[in-house]
């Protein structure tokens, strides 16, 4: 990578305390820090709050039933469908709750949202 796409620049402004406080604590809710939670908006990421809990309890499950569906095969072909089906489901929750959502500025603008 060339030296100037690899260069940092420094963005200062102001913002008011209630600003500031909502700033932190979305960026901390999502596990960023408030600066990484900028980067991620500047790439087109909405970036997510981090999962409770209960959401990894459940995946936790989910991965158990997959392993006990994966035993069963040999005896029932038909687990190893059930078996893409639930790593299809992991994934799906995967990506829709733990990784930042895209949003394309262009369609923003274009609504008028921007």
């Amino acid at each position: 990578m060339s030296r100037e796409k690899s260069e940092k620049v420094c963005i200062t402004f102001r913002l008011s305390e209630e600003e500031h406080e909502k700033l932190k604590q979305y960026s901390s809710a999502c596990g960023l820090s408030t600066a990484e939670f900028m980067r991620q908006l500047c790439r087109g990421n909405a970036p997510q709050p981090q999962p409770e809990k209960e959401f990894w309890e459940l995946l936790g499950t989910l991965y158990e039933v997959h392993v006990a569906f994966k035993k069963c095969i040999p005896y029932a072909p038909s687990a190893d469908e059930i078996c893409r089906e639930i790593e299809d489901f992991i994934l799906e929750l995967q990506r829709n709750y733990t990784l930042p959502q895209q949003f394309d500025m262009e369609k923003l603008t274009e609504q008028g949202a921007v």
